[in-house]
Parts: C-alpha cells; sequence; structure tokens
C-alpha cells in the first residue's frame, strides 16, 4: 500500500497492510538526521509518516493595528516570550458595533493557489490534510484574552457571540475557498482548536454545546459535502463533548493524549472505537525521560489496544519537542513501522525523500 492508501483505509476502519504512522510536528530533524546519517529533509519519509498537512498563509494587505510587526493577520501576536505584555487587540471593546468595525482579514488574501499546488504534489503519495490550526474559541481568545473571553460567556454573551460570530464567517469562508482550489488533492479537511485542560474542560460543556457545536457542525459539513474525512485536532480531556465531535462528523480525533483522560486506553476504544479513528496516544511529555525500549513497549501497548480492528493512527500525541532523543523519536516510529500483531503482513517502508513534513 502507498501511504495515502494506508491512512485513508485505516480512517474507513480497514486494515491496512501496517498501522499508519503520522506526527503533529517532528522539531529534532536535525538530532535525528545526524543519528541515521541522512540529510535533514529526508527525516521524515525516513521514519515513514503517513499523511502531510498542507496549510495556508495570508498574502492579502494587512492593516497596520500596532506597531508591533508580529501579529498575524487577525491581528493577533504571534508568539512572545513568557513574562512580557501581551496585548490583547479586542480584549476592550464594549460592543457588538465595535466588534464589527474591526481589521478583520479578508478572506479573499489567502493564497489558495500555493496550497492547491503543494497538495497536489504530496497527494501522489500521501494523504493530505489541512488546512489545520484555523480555530474558532482559541482565536477569540488571541484577540481578547481567555479571561476575558470565559467572562463574556456569562456576563457579555452577545459580545462573546459577536466574536465568535466574526471569526467563523472568515474561517468557514477560508475552508470553503481552500477545499475549491485543492479539489481531489485534498483527502481531509483538518481543523483544530483547543478548549481543554489536561483534567477536563476549561468551561462547561453546556456552554461547547451552545456556542461552538452549531459553528463546527457547519464546518464538519463543508468537509463532507466535499467528499472529505473530518480531522480534528483538540488537545486534553474533552471527553464530555467527545460523543458531540462525533454527532456532527468528526472522523479522526488528534490527539489521543491517554495520560489525560478518565478512562483507560481500552474503555476509550470500547466506547468510540467504532465510530472514530483514534490518532497519538504516544506519550510526548514522557519521551525526553524514557529509554528506547521503554518507548517501543510504549508505541506497543497503544498499538495493541487502539488499533484492534482498524481506526488507530500511530504516533506521538502532540509535537515531538527539541528535547526529545533522537534515539527516542527513532524508536517510536520504527517501532509503530514494524510491529505487527495478528492481521498485518510484512513491513512496508515508503516515502518520497525530500518532500516536506508540512507545507505553509
Amino acid at each position: 500500500m502507498t501511504s495515502r492508501e494506508r491512512e485513508l483505509a485505516v480512517i474507513r476502519h480497514e486494515i491496512p497492510d501496517r498501522i499508519p504512522v503520522d506526527a503533529i510536528s517532528v522539531e529534532n530533524t536535525a538530532e535525528i538526521a545526524a543519528r541515521l546519517g541522512i540529510a535533514e529533509g529526508d527525516v521524515i519519509s525516513h521514519l515513514g509518516l503517513d499523511g502531510r498537512k498542507v496549510g495556508i498563509r495570508y498574502a492579502g494587505e494587512v492593516r497596520e493595528r500596532d506597531s508591533n510587526p508580529n501579529r498575524n493577520e487577525w491581528g493577533a501576536l504571534n508568539a512572545t516570550p513568557y513574562g512580557s505584555t501581551y496585548a490583547y487587540p479586542l480584549a476592550g471593546v464594549r460592543s457588538v458595533a465595535d466588534v464589527g468595525r474591526y481589521a478583520w482579514p479578508d478572506p479573499a488574501g489567502y493564497d489558495y493557489g500555493s496550497a492547491a499546488a503543494s497538495a497536489a504534489i504530496l497527494s501522489a503519495e500521501y494523504a493530505v490534510r489541512g488546512p489545520y490550526w484555523q480555530p474558532l474559541f482559541c482565536r477569540v481568545c488571541s484577540l481578547a484574552g481567555m479571561e476575558t473571553a470565559l467572562v463574556w460567556m456569562i456576563d457579555e454573551p452577545n459580545l462573546f457571540e459577536a466574536m465568535l460570530e466574526a471569526v467563523f464567517e472568515r474561517t468557514f469562508a477560508l475552508c470553503e475557498g481552500y477545499l475549491q482550489h485543492c479539489g481531489e488533492h485534498l483527502d481531509i479537511l483538518c481543523l483544530g482548536d483547543d478548549f481543554a485542560s489536561q483534567r477536563g474542560m476549561v468551561f462547561a460543556p453546556d456552554l461547547w454545546r451552545k456556542y461552538l457545536k452549531p459553528y463546527y457542525a457547519r464546518l464538519f459539513e463543508l468537509g463532507k459535502a466535499a467528499g472529505k474525512f473530518v480531522w480534528f485536532h483538540s488537545c486534553g480531556d474533552i471527553t464530555a463533548v467527545l460523543p458531540d465531535l462525533i454527532d456532527i462528523g468528526m472522523d479522526v480525533w488528534e490527539t489521543v493524549q491517554l495520560h489525560t483522560l478518565p478512562m483507560s486506553s481500552e474503555a476509550l476504544k470500547r466506547e468510540y472505537g467504532d465510530h472514530i479513528t483514534f490518532f497519538g496516544g504516544v506519550n510526548t511529555q514522557r519521551l525526553p525521560f524514557l529509554s528506547p525500549d521503554e518507548v517501543s513497549d510504549e508505541v506497543k501497548r497503544c498499538i495493541d489496544v487502539l488499533g484492534k480492528g482498524g481506526g488507530y493512527i500511530c504516533g506521538p500525541d502532540h509535537h515531538i519537542k527539541p528535547d526529545v532523543s533522537a534515539e527516542n523519536a527513532v524508536a517510536l516510529f520504527e517501532t509503530a513501522c514494524g510491529y505487527r500483531k495478528p492481521g498485518y503482513t510484512a513491513d512496508t517502508r515508503v516515502g518520497q525523500p525530500g518532500l516536506p513534513d508540512t507545507v505553509f
């Protein structure tokens, strides 16, 4: 099987030649390249990852909001050092009219052509997903601050709803253009939003159902109408709304952080394994501190439980950060690609050296 065939088969809950593997990102590619004696650009293919993300960049005019050059098209800061002041451009709005006057990005300003060209190249071999991180709740938080957004949910619902709707309308248009341009070269509409901690939701599940579920239902339906699977990233313990996400059409849940959940991996598979495909499972918080043999054992446990009967893409349950040793990263992917249990046949390593892990 090709990587594309393998990953799409498991999302359909079919049994491929081996468990597919994937990752959100691998940030220690230079160390892995040195460890394996290969070019850094060949690392992702060598590790056997079966999917690729194709993001999208904003190429339109960005209205200047202040002197900080690090703001993205939404006006939010892309990153800021811990301990520094973080200015939220919409923290001080006082009315729905203020929200309407904000310099929102124009969905027509995204570079759909480049995304489509990248998808066309990658889709010959890999399962292509995107545009990935285009959140709703987290976008509101990046513009107004999380504390402000949470307070608005309760005390200023009209303001919160206006903010959320403004973000949704532009996100929907972006996804619509992305789907149209990528066409048959895109297999999966992949989106993400974070609204949980490692101990449960950061706000009441009923508020999630009130504010977010209807909008995500429309985004998921957009993907389904285009004939795509729906892959959704959400960290932490989202089990309170996992049935809701399944109800509105989620096919793949990224990223399954088993150590955060109030149930065992066996119970998770038993309860939801017939409905969705799990992606992740291997605890990245432990990766810097384990031996390669311990990493291999954890990968095998995940495959034994979550991979039973299909419906599992093995990989780290979050980004592989630079503090993870090359030996442990290699152990993770080599074990996942080579481990066999009943129902799986001989190993097949595939890949096109030089093609990137994620395209933006």
